[in-house]
């Protein structure tokens, strides 16, 4: 009889209720503050991606001289500024023309930061791109600008090491097709 007393006294007992509750819900609450700012970090790095690869292509599309590869590695600088990342960055400039007698696009010139990673693209790797490309008229050209960074998260959360890339086509707006000089 005494025991279902000891019971009711130790269920009525709130001492130290706080510290429990602070002791289990804690770990929780840091883990969604950490979670909140990697979420928030990787959507301001995807969108500083985008913007700096829309910067890159306007860019290149006011040329009216000419292209060679040191301006594409300029403008890699550029875009790595406006990333303002210590992550490896690269980048892909091809100018492509369709030709409408054999309803194909060809590549013109394509310089990459990185041929390891983003390959110089030919007539074959462009074939495989149609899908995402404009539709054009007869020797129409533009150019395809491609981006990619690394990024890793500064806290584990679930969301691991990734690659973000960033794909855009622009027209010429002076020149077309804008030359490759060396």
């Amino acid at each position: 009889m005494r025991m279902p007393a000891v019971l009711r006294r130790f269920a009525a007992d709130t001492r130290g209720s706080i510290s429990m509750e602070t002791v289990i819900v804690m770990p929780v609450l840091i883990w969604a503050l950490m979670a909140s700012f990697v979420y928030w970090d990787t959507f301001r790095s995807k969108n500083a991606q985008m913007k700096a690869t829309f910067a890159v292509a306007d860019t290149l599309s006011r040329e009216m001289t000419g292209i060679n590869t040191a301006y594409i590695t300029g403008m890699h600088a550029v875009f790595r500024y406006m990333m303002q990342t210590s992550e490896p960055t690269w980048m892909r400039v091809t100018n492509v023309q369709y030709r409408a007698s054999d309803d194909s696009y060809r590549v013109l010139w394509s310089r990459s930061t990185n041929t390891t990673r983003a390959p110089q693209l030919t007539h074959a790797t462009l074939a495989q791109m149609r899908a995402r490309l404009p539709l054009m008229a007869n020797d129409d050209t533009i150019l395809v600008i491609e981006t990619w960074r690394e990024y890793e998260p500064v806290f584990n959360v679930g969301l691991g090491r990734r690659i973000f890339g960033e794909f855009t086509v622009t027209r010429p707006r002076w020149l077309s097709p804008i030359p490759l000089t060396s």
